[in-house]
């Protein structure tokens, strides 16, 4: 009989699967059916009853990938009934869980606040301002970013840091605040579980023994914190059944804590562990891994994969490397593209930049040229001011000593109490929620206040989460106050408030169960989030990773803008050049990389190199500088309708003595062109050559 959960897997997947013994790192190359192999893993260890349900532990990075997991593992019909509690999630969820169920061991209180980076820049505010600092020098965003990367190196013992004496300060105020606000931030929850495992060696014994199999997904991106909660987990078992996926090609957050030695030193940290590589890539065709291949192999910081072609898939057309005069030749040329091959299929294409502040020329010219498109990644749903607001109502209804979410929402509406009235409350050295029931007020804030605490006096826990939402919020007046707002956008607020209610709230049979989910999604990585809608896609290659599109754009392949020029300078070349490969391996069909000869930087009109990442991809992959809507291997709706063109402005030319450089202006037969090596010039057409 076929089993199911190993139906239509290669050889190299197979193997994965049943290897189950031991330590095992499974190098999974893009588009080469991790997700799969991970969710078969875990069928297969059930089907044989090498474990129960609740012995298995699988971690992932993001809410997504857990939930896909656990969507996929209940499928497969052999081991349907045997998905009872497995504990599957991302590192935090699960630590989170065993907060919950240890928080006497953990040092904290049983209804344990968690909160996000709106609530950390306020208490750092005040523990800032409280240390007789200015928070213009002392920014509380950027300790926010500092705190977290101080924590996400996983050492409980601050001291053993070698911080600066201002830095431990600001640490141990905050630290303090959060103690007495009854909270944890983002970063303490894997923090808390490593010293509660520290200190009780009876827990740690209990849940070493619990996990027989532990497998990680996307181990590239892991941090030291997490690290070590895998090393703890495992430090006591002689040949540990721990199965880490990743690939070491596409390690690029670095920015935010992932250590890609975690994945290099993997053999060291389990000696006599096995290394399974998964090569065969389901996504793309020949030309786009070759290019990749060739691409990457330049890096000295890997432990070495090539991916094929799937049987079936064909070379197809080249990689197609362009180099356009102008930052907005390339907006143009990207546009003409997508309009003579859309089809009405516009989701089909994504336009991948290295920064954020690239998108301008192309949403300017989409918009021109009626492409729909969406900024992927430019707000996300939990982000949202008016969502953030709700939340903090709901926080504080639940847990009346928040006094981050009292701040917060105590002037939404407007009701008298600026920072001089909270400043009063905070001396009665209570819960704000308890003083403001006895503070002397004046008349105004008197009444003010009576209506914002009656708003929180209702029995809310006899009645459903969405209609205790709903009754809090038409009672505290926030509803009110965006029905009555003539902000443009006020009504596209209220349209998120709703969804929050009808469709996140009303999931859940709690509202504390709904806060922790919500405090684990303000803080998922996961922020690659694509609808389904017909539009073209505009996101960082950061965004991009896990996704895939037909017609991928690449533009912007510079030195100075890919590779970064601040990466480059600080030794991060690898990491750029595993980002570049990671671009390149989004795109299923076509990949068209373009750099231009001028860009405009902050206003300045820059003469740029293309990317030495051009360089470095082998050519019998790429098709550079040809005119490739001609070519016979792409797709004939390619081919533009002949244009009149009005301009020469933005042109590249050649003249025998001055060399090259770009037409900056026109009068008549005479030209004004901007040589790259002497400067300005008024040139007769005649003497040059367009090239």
């Amino acid at each position: 009989m076929s089993l199911e959960y190993m139906r239509d897997l290669n050889d190299e997947q197979k193997l994965a699967v049943t290897t189950v013994d031991g330590p095992l790192l499974v190098l999974s190359g893009a588009g080469t059916g991790k997700t799969r192999v991970l969710t078969s893993r875990v069928a297969h260890i059930l089907y044989n009853g090498l474990a129960r349900p609740w012995e298995i532990l699988a971690l992932t990075f993001t809410n997504k990938a857990a939930n896909e997991m656990r969507f996929r593992v209940a499928t497969y019909s052999e081991i349907a009934h045997l998905c009872g509690d497995l504990w599957m999630g991302t590192f935090h969820s699960i630590c989170l869980r065993l907060l919950r169920a240890n928080y006497v061991a953990a040092g904290l209180r049983r209804d344990f606040l968690i909160y996000g980076e709106d609530d950390q820049r306020a208490v750092l505010k005040r523990v800032i301002t409280n240390l007789g600092l200015d928070t213009k020098e002392y920014n509380p965003s950027d300790w926010v970013d500092r705190i977290s990367n101080i924590k996400d190196k996983g050492v409980f013992e601050f001291e053993k840091l070698s911080l600066s004496p201002i830095a431990q300060k600001i640490l141990n105020a905050y630290n303090e605040e959060l103690h007495n606000l009854g909270a944890i931030d983002f970063g303490d929850i894997i923090l808390f579980v490593l010293k509660m495992f520290s200190d009780n060696s009876e827990i740690l014994h209990k849940y070493q023994n619990q996990f027989k199999y532990i497998m990680v997904d996307e181990f590239q991106d892991s941090n030291a914190a997490q690290m070590n909660l895998l090393k703890m987990l495992t430090k006591d078992t002689q040949n540990p059944n721990i199965c880490c996926v990743g690939d070491d090609d596409q390690s690029i957050y670095s920015w935010r804590g992932a250590e890609i030695r975690n994945i290099l030193e993997f053999e060291q940290t389990y000696p006599g562990a096995k290394i399974i590589r998964l090569e065969t890539n389901y996504r793309s065709t020949g030309n786009i891994l070759g290019a990749a291949n060739s691409l990457i192999r330049n890096n000295m910081g890997r432990l070495g994969k090539d991916l094929r072609v799937a049987p079936g898939i064909e070379s197809g057309e080249p990689v197609y490397i362009m180099t356009l005069p102008s930052d907005w030749d390339e907006a143009r040329f990207v546009s003409d593209a997508i309009l003579r091959n859309a089809n009405n299929n516009f989701s089909s294409f994504a336009v991948l930049i290295r920064a954020g502040s690239l998108s301008r020329t192309f949403e300017e010219e989409f918009t021109s040229r009626n492409i729909p498109y969406k900024l992927v990644g430019a707000t996300k749903f939990y982000d949202r001011a008016e969502i953030r607001d709700a939340i903090a109502y709901i926080r504080l209804l639940v847990y009346p000593f928040d006094d981050i979410s009292f701040e917060r929402i105590i002037s939404k509406p407007r009701r008298g109490f600026g920072d001089g009235a909270i400043a009063k409350l905070h001396e009665i050295k209570k819960p704000l929620m308890d003083a403001l029931k006895i503070a002397k007020l004046t008349s105004k804030q008197s009444v003010a206040a009576e209506e914002f605490l009656a708003a929180f006096d209702f029995d809310w826990k006899n009645t459903t989460p969405k209609d205790a939402v709903q009754t809090l919020l038409e009672k505290s007046g926030y509803l009110k106050m965006w029905r009555e707002s003539k902000d443009v956008d006020a009504e596209e607020r209220i349209e998120h408030i709703r969804e929050l209610v009808n469709g996140v709230v009303a999931k859940y049979d709690s509202l504390p169960a709904f806060l922790e989910h919500a405090a684990l999604m303000m803080t998922d990585d996961n922020d690659n989030e694509v609808d389904g809608k017909n539009l073209v896609s505009i996101m960082t290659i950061h965004a991009a990773k896990g996704l895939e599109f037909d017609t991928v754009f690449l533009p912007a392949w510079e030195d100075g803008i890919f590779p970064n020029e601040k990466t480059t300078q600080e030794g991060e070349l690898e990491e750029e050049r595993r980002l570049a490969y990671v671009a390149i391996t989004r795109a299923r069909i076509r990949a068209i990389i373009t750099n231009a000869m001028v860009r405009t930087v902050f206003g300045q009109r820059l003469y740029q190199k293309p990317s030495r990442f051009i360089g470095e991809i082998d050519k019998q992959f790429a098709n550079v500088n040809g005119n490739y809507y001609e070519r016979r291997t792409l797709n004939t709706t390619y081919k533009p309708k002949p244009q009149k063109i009005e301009s020469v402005i933005g042109k590249m030319v050649l003249h025998s003595e001055m060399g090259s450089g770009v037409v900056i202006g026109e009068n008549g037969n005479i030209l004004t062109v901007a040589f790259k090596n002497r400067g300005i010039k008024n040139v007769a057409r005649d003497f040059l050559k367009f090239v």
